[in-house]
């Protein structure tokens, strides 16, 4: 009895591993002018305070971009490009636009909280171009290859890929998610 109740005091502490596909077009809707609208990958759910880890796996991400010649794939850190007035997912949280930026197509991340993903209609795209839509509002996390962060309460961390425009974008990122 005592080995059966450490087994269950050790499984419910242990933290759980997921394997999450992040296709090469997620991007939520954010940026500008976001041409199409792709929902971003929900990663993990966590019920309250928790540390998530992230860990690229493998894959790469064909932006399309090219302006003046073509980028190519990319890995989950992105490429440094000139932005030519558009303002990328990453960017566009900081009220950054036009420039040099360094993660073109990079995998990124956003915790929302769960009072926010519980609200009727609520999907996982950006909540700030239209007051009418209830979605996730900037708050971007730069995963690259991997990221730790602990969160402070219960919600939902999404997962995308930071372009503006992806209706040419292919590929996506295999990763490794976990959390308790």
């Amino acid at each position: 009895m005592l080995a059966m109740l450490m087994l269950v005091a050790v499984s419910t502490t242990a933290a759980r591993a997921q394997s999450v596909f992040v296709p090469g077009n997620a991007s939520g809707c954010f940026g500008y002018p976001a041409p199409e609208c792709v929902s971003l990958v929900t990663a993990i759910t966590v019920t309250g305070p928790a540390t998530i880890t992230v860990t690229y796996v493998s894959g790469t991400v064909d932006t399309g971009y090219c302006n003046p010649t073509c980028l190519g794939p990319v890995g989950p850190n992105g490429a440094r490009v000139d932005t030519y007035g558009k303002e990328y997912p990453l960017q566009e949280a900081q009220g950054i636009s036009g420039g040099w930026i360094n993660n073109i197509g990079a995998l990124i991340g956003v915790f929302v909280p769960e009072a926010r993903v519980q609200r009727k209609g609520f999907t996982a795209i950006d909540g700030t171009k239209d007051a009418t839509r209830v979605g996730i509002k900037p708050g971007w996390l730069f995963i690259g290859e991997g990221k730790t962060a602990p969160v402070s309460e219960a919600g939902t961390l999404f997962l995308g890929v930071n372009d503006w425009d992806v209706t040419d974008n292919s590929g996506g990122f295999n990763v490794t998610v976990t959390g308790p």
